[in-house]
């Protein structure tokens, strides 16, 4: 287990005539610079790399300059998004639409389209191939599932359908979780015109006109236990934000899914095109 430091940036309401533009205490970074300026920006940015910061997480206030977070990825500075905690809340979303929607687990088809095989999207194959009747895993990237696919059956009994038939594969999915397809990839497959779609990596868009299922993009949690994300100024800064930057280590992936249950973490909504799913 790798634990890496987080340093919290704040955009402070006053500009500073004199002394330091870039405060930094402990792990809180309280920046006096009129970020609508460019060069502001840029000598935020030679700041951080010089004191070796590259994992950061950005108050309400910077995420509105998208010059900066285009800057703090152009210099692969890690920026603390919710991509990271929604990866490892995957279920917890497809579970969460399953209630919302009062849709049958053992009637329902779900895809997952994944092209990067990584441990987590290995758990997530396992974990849906016991839980429902019928799932269908669209990959590029075939033979490397192939192992995993006789692993199940062997084990589990349950067979699992992996496929990259870009004109049946997603033709009967009612659910799609969206691993890591981009917008051009996933449009070359005909997809299902009711489909729920759950983008993990990326916001994608369906082109097809007939298309008229909802596209879930976004979330927000809430915690049983606000200590975890509790700091001075907290309410400033996004709880999805706060809570991935509070759990956000390089592990396994049920030792992560661990530490998010025992902060009793749960989905609050979704959102996303065509629709809003919530409590």
């Amino acid at each position: 287990m790798i634990t890496i430091k987080t340093y919290y940036i704040e955009k402070m309401d006053k500009h500073k005539i004199f002394g330091k533009k870039v405060e930094i205490q402990n792990d809180e970074i309280k920046v006096y610079y009129k970020i609508e300026k460019e060069k502001n920006l840029n000598k935020i940015i030679k700041k951080f790399l010089k004191l070796e910061i590259n994992n950061v997480i950005l108050d309400k206030t910077l995420w509105k300059s998208e010059k900066l977070i285009n800057l703090l990825y152009a210099n692969n500075i890690n920026l603390i998004d919710g991509k990271w905690l929604k990866k490892y809340m995957t279920i917890d979303i497809l579970n969460f639409v399953i209630t919302q929607k009062n849709i049958r687990k053992e009637e329902t088809e779900i895809a997952i389209t994944v092209n990067e095989i990584t441990e987590l999207s290995i758990e997530i194959i396992k974990i849906l191939s016991k839980q429902y009747k019928k799932l269908v895993v669209i990959t590029n990237h075939i033979e490397k599932l192939r192992k995993i696919e006789k692993e199940i059956f062997e084990k589990e009994g349950i067979l699992i359908v992996v496929s990259n038939n870009k004109n049946k594969s997603l033709l009967k999915s009612q659910i799609i979780i969206n691993i890591d397809f981009n917008k051009e990839l996933i449009n070359q497959y005909q997809i299902y015109d009711e489909a729920i779609i759950i983008n993990i990596e990326e916001k994608i868009k369906i082109d097809s006109i007939r298309f008229n299922g909802i596209i879930i993009n976004d979330f927000d949690v809430e915690t049983g236990r606000i200590e975890t994300i509790w700091r001075t100024n907290y309410e400033k800064y996004r709880v999805n934000d706060l809570l991935e930057a509070n759990l956000y280590v390089r592990d396994t992936y049920k030792n992560i899914r661990k530490k998010i249950q025992k902060c009793n973490i749960s989905i609050k909504n979704l959102y996303g095109l065509n629709g809003i799913i919530k409590l």
